[in-house]
């Protein structure tokens, strides 16, 4: 079956935000983080690659890794 992950990544999506999983967005955060580091493209808006724009990649990766650890953070109820 082609694309399985993606299939899978859009049912859980439904499930997550049927059932407010807010766990689960920071593990879809921090899954596209290790894609996006491992591959050195970041695609947003437009593909963003660390070869052509450093710092923008990387500021990508610091902002993304922010918004990994926000979700975290709010679902152990530590901002609270």
């Amino acid at each position: 079956m082609k694309k399985w992950k993606t299939m899978l990544a859009l049912a859980l999506m439904i499930f997550a935000i049927y059932f407010d999983w807010s766990w689960f967005w920071a593990l879809f955060i921090l899954l596209g983080l290790i894609h996006v580091i491992r591959s050195g493209e970041i695609h947003f808006v437009e593909a963003v690659k660390k070869v052509e724009t450093p710092r923008l990649y990387w500021s990508m990766i610091i902002i993304w890794c922010f918004l990994a650890l926000y979700s975290i953070l709010s679902y152990l109820n530590i901002l609270t």
